[in-house]
């Protein structure tokens, strides 16, 4: 039965209900906007932004960038410090890293250093993201030899 049917027959079907798909989605979703185009009330602007009419004439559009959807901006690090605590301290963890290269650090001298910084941050040490900074901590110096540290060090650090 499906030798019956050749390669051309088959991407004409597929193509043809791919199409009528994409129709229906767009007059059931975008109907409104559909008959704005065509009527001219609506230009068709492409980029980023909405596209809002002005109060002086109704056929006048004006480009108002749409707020941006930063992680650091969102809701939930606004209902919890603790969000914007570890973003702060993987900052400072990594500036603090690249300074102690900089300087060259002794071993012992850098473990001191990121014990200073973690202490500053109680509400980290408490969370359920401790674990998860000292991961960052131990993948960030591993790149550099005279910084290395592995987890249970990273750990101690917090003590």
């Amino acid at each position: 039965m499906l030798t019956n049917i050749s390669w051309g027959e088959y991407m004409l079907v597929v193509s043809l209900l791919l199409a009528g798909w994409y129709l229906y989605v767009a007059l059931r979703f975008y109907l409104g906007e559909i008959r704005d185009l065509v009527r001219g009330k609506q230009k068709l602007l492409f980029g980023i932004g909405s596209v809002q009419p002005s109060d002086t004439s109704p056929t006048q559009f004006e480009f108002q960038p749409t707020p941006s959807n930063d992680v650091r901006e969102s809701a939930f690090s606004e209902a919890d410090p603790t969000f914007q605590d570890v973003d702060n301290l993987v900052e400072r963890l990594k500036s603090v890293i690249s300074e102690a290269t900089q300087r060259n650090l002794l071993r012992q001298e850098f473990k001191d250093y990121i014990a200073l910084v973690l202490k500053e941050y109680p509400n980290v040490k408490e969370s359920p993201f401790r674990a998860s900074v000292s991961e960052l901590l131990v993948s960030e110096c591993e790149r550099f030899e005279t910084l290395r540290l592995d987890q249970n060090e990273a750990e101690a650090l917090w003590d």
